[in-house]
């Protein structure tokens, strides 16, 4: 199995862009977790550094790739 980056994993997130903290948003990985929506501020996610400690994190989804360009404008319809 090849090693995996955290970086490279849809639920990774990094502050202070997409997260309020840095780590693995995975939902079976959280610390702490809220089910309401208006508690949003008081999750955790995992560490990943632990987690993904020797680079087999089981969790691991590879990002969507973005589409190109061109791609982009013909979806638009330009």
């Amino acid at each position: 199995m090849t090693p995996v980056d955290c970086h490279d994993c849809r639920h990774f997130r990094e502050a202070p862009y997409r997260a309020n903290i840095t780590g693995c948003w995975h939902p079976d990985r959280m610390r702490i977790t809220q089910k309401e929506a208006f508690l949003d501020e008081q999750r955790q996610p995992g560490d990943q550094r632990k987690i993904n400690l020797r680079g087999d994190c089981e969790t691991f989804e590879a990002k969507p790739r973005k589409p190109g360009l061109l791609e982009r404008l013909f979806r638009r319809g330009a």
